[in-house]
């Protein structure tokens, strides 16, 4: 039976990946699954802020998007992070095609309060995702939505899982500069939602994490079965797996699927 995966690319994951990943998605791929990926890019996106004296605000992790910033997440995100991303795929035979939520208006979502052009996802149009995936293609797609009045900037990582609830994926996957969730002043190989609840109530978890938590946290309680946060610099890291609670043991896979 055919599955499918998603996978959050951070920011910075690609420029430091294990090669060991790109072996792994292609033995994804061999055994007749589909994959799709949404990246992030937020260390480019700081940089150009920077470079072009943008000052850059952040509210609970997520970036406060003004004018300015939003025409720079279109260059870098839509542009040159995704075209890097999109080319090293390719490189290593993997057949990627860049997307961003404006394209065939996939990706639909409406403004929030008080962060400027920031949306949160209202609606995904499977079908352009759907279609690339069934025919062999890589979709990798940015955060970069469809508001009612232009163009949305999305959290990476909420956005992620909702394209992933859309979608049905089999598996959802983190993949991050981090080797995984600190609580309790170590790292977790296997967390429940609760200490993950309890992480943010506490703000043991902070900062670019409550984001993360917040997205592997609800695509568990969307009922994905197969949730883990994972380390982009070496394959083998346990990383931090999560489901929601039902009295079982939770375990950290770490093996290719």
């Amino acid at each position: 039976m055919t599955k499918r995966k998603l996978i959050k690319l951070g920011g910075s994951v690609l420029e430091q990946l294990d090669p060991r990943y790109y072996e792994e998605w292609s033995e994804w791929l061999k055994a007749n699954n589909e994959l799709i990926f949404m990246h992030g890019g937020g260390p480019a996106l700081s940089a150009y802020c920077q470079q072009l004296q943008i000052e850059s605000i952040f509210e609970q992790g997520v970036r406060v998007t003004t004018d300015d910033v939003l025409l720079g997440a279109e260059r870098v995100l839509g542009g040159e992070v995704q075209s890097k991303i999109v080319y090293q795929l390719n490189q290593q035979a993997l057949p990627a095609v860049g997307l961003t939520g404006i394209d065939g208006a996939s990706i639909r979502g409406e403004r929030q309060p008080d962060v400027g052009a920031v949306g949160h996802v209202v609606h995904v149009e499977e079908k352009l995702f759907q279609t690339l995936m069934q025919t062999g293609f890589i979709p990798v797609v940015t955060s970069l939505i469809t508001g009612s009045e232009g163009t949305l900037n999305c959290n990476g990582d909420t956005c992620a899982v909702a394209l992933a609830t859309a979608l049905a994926v089999d598996e959802f996957e983190l993949l991050t500069d981090v080797t995984g969730i600190k609580l309790n002043g170590r790292m977790q190989s296997e967390v429940t939602i609760s200490d993950l609840e309890a992480g943010l109530a506490s703000t043991e978890i902070n900062g670019g994490m409550i984001p993360k938590s917040m997205a592997v946290i609800e695509a568990a309680k969307q009922g994905i079965k197969h949730v883990r946060i994972r380390f982009g610099q070496d394959v083998t890291s346990p990383g931090t797996q999560v489901k929601e609670e039902n009295n079982e043991r939770i375990t950290t896979d770490v093996s290719a699927s």
